[in-house]
């Protein structure tokens, strides 16, 4: 295809004077690109499909980093697990001849965003602790007079940790400010990137426990971490192991939900004894819709821990039952689960219908600790403490499955770590995405064959129109049509430009009513989106105060008392930021793309409504016999294709203060909403104006257009073209002849 179009272009360019004009307009009215633009898109396409990019989503402790030892590595230790949610930086795995690791440190502006936003959590923090701490103090002093110093200091830190509770989510910038300025790590002394390279697996292990290890050297200041091994399992596949959510650093969140956005398979990772937790919800804010193949699986981990319950009693101790029988209820939660998530995040669309409708059935159970117990089986003095201590588990629970007997244990190991089928999983992926990826390249190429085809196609028509004119062209009729040229120019240019005002005054209207409509249709959803995400709930608590008991009748009662309770409650704003932050990214990426695509079509649109108009005004004003209809039609259709239109654009960026995730409570909640509220009028108000704007500048720009002049001037030029032609006919017939064999031989 680049070859045919490369060789119409050399044709072309050789043949300047007798095509190039129409061959400009064509190319126009087809959107046929250049070679090298077309070469550039092929490109694109391949490369898109060369890698199957693969996501993981879980918390911290949920066994992310044993699956993907088990998953990629075949059980050796060579990711270093994270201890906490600071430890957990984003991971990229790719496939490389050699071994080595890119770190990424955070920058100078990460830090000081970090900085701030921590000193905003203390001071948050400290007056909420004063505001919960002088409602309770009052609420006690109501029913005694004066509290002794060892209450207060009880009640005061009983406010802290309510406020500290009430503020989880927004504390992991607090957390990560300590660890950076208790460390000894000059931040000026840092690039920003750097390589580590080894011969080995295992030493380039023990060297990133400096950058991602729980009590690593520079672990405060590892952004992300980028792993390039020889490993085949890792050919054609990127492994982006995110890290946990309220990310404190705003540019490694924006970076790990564009990673996400784009990938083809997502995992989530949750613990088989916490299952889709609060926090695994949280976390799956950041998965959102995306065109293309897009798998999700959830995935219980752990597995091994859950052998040891009722559902073994239940199955008498049946392993394989057991297993079922742990999997079927997991199923069921996350099918409840993930059902009400749906009902009450509307905005989710259908990302997860695939798993509600069959939950018993999809969810994947898997156990990394297991793999690796299979892997070194025959060489237990490598296995750690976790994994003797999970191996002295299942012999005394189940020694009918794990003794001694190698086959027999093994195979168990294989059915609890269940790594085939994840396995399996992938490749199904990957052989969906080859065959979308082979639709998509296969349409590609049909589109722009055809157009190539037609464009061919067209010129070829164009050439025997020319040479069929030159033909039967009768010079002395064509010198009379230049003649007549002025007095037809003044009949029909006051027609021909009331007849474009017109139709420029409708253009504008037409864009004002639809585009506008479009945009206030994108920012109606993401208003219902603010609203659906805000809700209230209560908390309760019990308070005790004494009460006397002493009675007038009974001296010996006198000062006595006893404890009684009160349940006293608060009813607090919440809201899942999460939610409106991808609604308010999802309108901006709309706003973005969207607003460009609608006015260029309309502009297509009203281009083809113009060159019908006009065409037909200059014929049944001047008349078919003073007109040749040939070179008029390409004449106005020409000059319309070569005015120039005004571009509208937009590069929309979140503020930070909305790129929040997880569930904010009370006043950050209620700060939240306003500060999105504020965003989308704000945008909707700048939106209105560029468009507004964006009108003048058009409607401006096409009435400056002296289009009759313009028509006629380009109309006289093609007829003395045709004269010229025509008083050289032998000569221009051949050339034309030749053209249209070079032409029907590509």
């Amino acid at each position: 295809m680049v070859e045919l179009l490369k060789k119409l272009d050399d044709i072309i360019i050789k043949n300047r004077d007798l095509i190039y004009s129409e061959a400009q307009s064509q190319k126009r009215d087809l959107a046929i690109s250049s070679p090298l633009e077309l070469t550039k898109v092929l490109s694109e396409i391949e490369e898109d499909g060369k890698t199957l990019k693969i996501g993981i989503v879980g918390r911290v402790k949920a066994g992310k980093s044993s699956l993907l030892n088990a998953l990629i590595f075949d059980g050796e230790t060579i990711l270093p697990k994270a201890a906490t949610p600071m430890t957990a930086a984003l991971t990229i795995l790719k496939y490389s001849p050699k071994i080595e690791a890119e770190i990424e440190f955070f920058r100078k502006d990460d830090i000081e965003y970090i900085r701030k936003d921590a000193q905003n959590y203390e001071s948050n923090l400290e007056k909420l602790t004063n505001e919960k701490f002088k409602t309770i103090k009052e609420r006690k002093e109501r029913n005694k007079k004066e509290l002794t110093n060892k209450e207060l200091i009880e009640l005061k830190e009983k406010s802290r940790k309510q406020a500290r509770r009430e503020l989880k989510d927004s504390s992991a910038s607090f957390e990560q400010y300590q660890k950076i300025t208790s460390s000894s790590i000059n931040i000026n002394n840092l690039k920003q990137f750097e390589i580590i390279r080894d011969t080995t697996l295992k030493s380039l292990s023990e060297k990133l426990s400096d950058y991602v290890g729980a009590n690593g050297k520079y672990m405060p200041f590892t952004k992300s971490v980028t792993i390039k091994l020889p490993n085949e399992t890792l050919k054609g596949l990127e492994i982006i192991d995110t890290p946990g959510v309220n990310d404190p650093v705003i540019s490694r969140e924006e970076r790990t939900r564009e990673l996400l956005k784009y990938c083809d398979v997502i995992f989530v990772i949750s613990s088989s004894g916490q299952f889709l937790s609060e926090e695994d919800i949280d976390l799956m804010d950041r998965i959102t819709t995306k065109e293309g193949i897009r798998e999700i699986f959830i995935l219980a981990s752990q597995v091994d821990n859950q052998l040891f319950g009722s559902e073994k009693d239940r199955f008498n101790g049946v392993l394989p039952e057991v297993l079922s029988g742990i999997t079927t209820n997991l199923g069921n939660t996350m099918c409840k689960t993930l059902s009400k998530l749906k009902e009450h995040n509307p905005e989710i669309g259908n990302v997860f219908d695939n798993l509600i409708e069959d939950g018993k059935n999809k969810v994947l159970h898997s156990s990394g600790i297991s793999h690796s117990l299979k892997k070194y089986f025959d060489e237990k003095n490598k296995w750690d403490d976790g994994m003797k201590k999970v191996w002295e588990n299942l012999t005394r629970e189940y020694p009918d499955y794990f003794s001694n007997n190698k086959d027999i244990s093994i195979a168990n190991l294989e059915l609890l770590s269940n790594i085939k089928e994840l396995d399996n999983n992938i490749k199904n992926v990957r052989e969906k995405k080859d065959i979308i990826l082979k639709e998509k390249r296969d349409n590609f190429l049909k589109i722009k064959i055809d157009s190539l085809n037609k464009y061919k196609q067209n010129l070829i028509e164009y050439i025997e129109n020319q040479i069929e004119k030159i033909e039967n062209s009768d010079i002395d009729e064509i010198k009379k049509r230049k003649i007549k040229l002025s007095s037809i120019q003044v009949k029909g240019s006051r027609k021909l430009n009331d007849d474009f005002i017109e139709l420029v005054e409708e253009l504008d209207i037409e864009i004002k009513q639809q585009l506008n409509q479009k945009l206030s249709s994108f920012f109606r959803k993401s208003k219902n989106d603010i609203n659906d995400a805000e809700s209230t709930e209560t908390e309760s608590w019990q308070e005790s105060y004494e009460v006397s008991t002493s009675k007038w009748y009974n001296p010996f009662s006198w000062g006595s008392t006893e404890t009684r309770y009160e349940t006293k409650s608060e009813t607090y704003t919440t809201v899942r930021a999460g939610a409106i932050r991808n609604s308010l990214e999802e309108l901006t990426d709309k706003i973005e793309v969207e607003v460009e695509d609608e006015a260029k079509k309309f502009i297509i649109s009203w281009r083809k409504k113009v060159y019908s108009k006009l065409v037909k005004t200059l014929r049944e004003t001047v008349g078919d016999e003073d007109l040749d209809v040939d070179i008029i039609k390409s004449t106005i259709r020409n000059v319309i294709n070569s005015i120039e239109y005004p571009s509208i654009s937009y590069t929309g960026v979140l503020p930070n203060d909305l790129r929040k995730s997880g569930v904010l409570k009370s006043k950050m909640a209620e700060e939240y909403l306003d500060e999105a509220r504020d965003y989308i009028y704000s945008l909707e108000e700048r939106v209105k104006n560029d468009l507004k704007s964006y009108r003048k500048k058009l409607i401006k720009s096409l009435e400056k257009q002296d289009l009759s002049q313009n028509i006629f001037s380009h109309y006289k030029n093609e007829i003395e073209k045709l004269e010229e032609k025509i008083s050289t006919k032998e000569l221009t017939l051949e050339k034309y002849n030749n053209l249209l064999k070079e032409l029907e031989e590509v």
